[in-house]
């Protein structure tokens, strides 16, 4: 590109920024707090972290975001500004509420990512999708079978993947994290679209997985250019530096054959008359009077609403169940004193099934102890405003992009003493479940209306598949070449979603009465 060009580019960005600045300025109030930054324009772009952003945006929030004339505040609201976009980080639950819940009108919008929605075919997704009519008819369709009243009616299907996922661990408890995967694939897969998937390699959760990867890459706000830089993306693949375009290009094939690949199987079932109960059939039922000029539109909403739920119902609880074989493999004791509840509630002699929740605390505890601990959205999904707004004080410009600070809600130490350590008995009282403590669900699947639909069916997968491994099985730290434990530590990637570095365990049938259990518990449930 010819380097006057570039410089006259730049000059008007500049430019652009100087006249926000002055604009915000002029409205007399402050912008959110943050770092100091020396470079016009550049601004923070070069101090934002590529990793665990959730920690930094943290101490800073704890730095710079408490003083405000008389007032104090920890940790509410800071912002940082990067190549003339302003970025709000929102770091404690009332900041998150007061935005997303009480004024979501003008927080539920999703900024523009061009990568995302437009060069790799992530416009499939509702979550990342902008604000609007669209958003909300796949919204409703998705809650109609995802609500808290209907997810009951799938759990004898969780159930049955969860005792094959005790079988498959069995086998080879070495691939747990690969078996994890599997099996919340396998369960969604069945819900969906009543796919009985491959026990290994299926090709259907095969896709899901690498559209679901390319979902989380390209919907990181300051990953590529031209999220920030739109006009980026009308440059010819060809062009020196257009590898993000051949890149989108991969990705938009991958997208298209995990939305369609599978609804079309449920189609095909359908016109031979052997389509079973599912999520997607229900859908297509549905339009059965729809005219023909509105079918392709209402086909693209459900085939949209179908793969959402993988992502929804799947994904999160993939890295929640990883993050609980390594708080098991690094906490011992907390393995013992859940056998110890299994073993009173519900005996030796059977597994436990969905009917001994409220007799299982400790293990809800547990369940509730890996959302906190290991974040799985440690900065949600981000929101954008609509219109200019104000906040104790703070100036916030439309088309701001809003961070929650999950993770920093979650590890509050006034809050969660000893943030840091795994302790489920923190929301205990007397044997229960202590309602005074705070429940993660309050943050860690999202704020206001963008809220994980998917919420109620991932709690109790998750919950199924961690009683149903702690009756059966015993989870060890790996042992060194003298015999003694390998002290394991908490790595967590850095995404949209996190999860935990891979790692070893020692995962062994607790006795063989166990072992025998395992072996015939997926005929019990046929």
């Amino acid at each position: 590109m010819d380097p006057y060009l570039l410089c006259g580019v730049f000059a008007v960005l500049c430019s652009l920024f100087f006249l926000q600045r002055r604009l915000s300025a002029n409205s007399r109030r402050p912008l959110p707090p943050g770092p100091p930054a020396y470079i016009p324009w550049i601004r923070h772009a070069f101090q934002i972290p590529t990793e665990r952003q959730w920690v930094k945006f943290n101490e800073w929030s704890r730095t710079y975001g408490k003083h405000h004339c008389l007032t104090v505040y920890i940790g509410d609201i800071m912002s940082v500004e990067a190549l003339g976009q302003r970025y709000i980080i929102l770091g404690s639950l009332k900041a998150c509420t007061d935005l997303f819940d009480r004024r979501s009108s003008n927080f539920s919008d999703r900024p523009r990512l061009p990568m995302l929605n437009e060069l790799s075919g992530g416009n499939w997704s509702f979550a990342f999708r902008e604000y609007g009519s669209q958003w909300r008819d796949e919204r409703r369709a998705f809650h109609k079978y995802m609500n808290i009243t209907q997810v009951a009616q799938y759990r004898p299907k969780q159930l049955k993947e969860a005792r094959a996922f005790l079988q498959r661990l069995l086998a080879t408890p070495d691939r747990f994290y690969d078996l994890v995967r599997h099996t919340l694939g396998a369960t969604i897969m069945n819900v969906v679209y009543a796919i009985e998937t491959a026990e290994e390699n299926d090709e259907y959760i095969n896709k899901a997985e690498e559209a679901l990867q390319t979902l989380s890459l390209a919907g990181n706000p300051t990953a590529y250019l031209v999220n920030t830089f739109p006009w980026l993306k009308y440059i010819p693949n060809w062009f020196p530096g257009a590898q993000f375009k051949r890149q989108a290009a991969r990705w938009r094939q991958i997208a298209y054959e995990f939305v369609t690949n599978p609804l079309n199987h449920v189609k095909e079932e359908m016109r031979r008359g052997t389509a079973r109960p599912s999520m997607a059939l229900s859908l297509l039922e549905e339009l059965a009077d729809v005219p023909q000029e509105e079918r392709a539109q209402r086909e693209r909403i459900v085939a949209n609403v179908a793969a959402i739920a993988y992502g929804g119902g799947a994904d999160t609880t993939i890295s929640a169940l990883n993050t609980f074989f390594l708080a098991m493999a690094m906490h011992p004791g907390v393995v013992k004193r859940a056998r110890e509840e299994l073993d009173s509630a519900v005996g030796t002699q059977r597994l436990p099934t969905f009917e001994d929740e409220e007799h299982l605390p400790y293990i809800t505890a547990i369940c509730k102890e890996v959302m906190r601990w290991q974040t799985v959205t440690p900065l949600a999904v981000v929101h954008s405003s609509v219109q200019d707004d104000e906040y104790n004080g703070y100036f916030l410009p439309k088309g701001s992009v809003f961070f929650g600070n999950a993770w920093a809600i979650m590890h509050d130490p006034e809050v969660y003493p000893e943030p840091h350590s795994f302790k489920p008995e923190r929301f205990l009282k007397a044997g229960r479940i202590n309602p005074e403590v705070r429940d993660p669900t309050v943050a860690a699947f999202g704020f206001g209306r963008r809220i994980c639909p998917g919420r109620w069916f991932s709690a109790q997968s998750l919950f199924i598949t961690v009683a149903s491994v702690l009756a059966a099985y015993d989870i060890r730290a790996p042992m060194d070449e003298h015999g003694r434990p390998i002290q394991l530590e908490a790595k967590m990637t850095t995404g949209v979603l996190s999860y935990p570095e891979p790692f070893q365990c020692i995962i062994v049938p607790r006795s063989k009465q166990a072992e025998r259990l395992v072996r015939e518990g997926a005929i019990e449930v046929e």
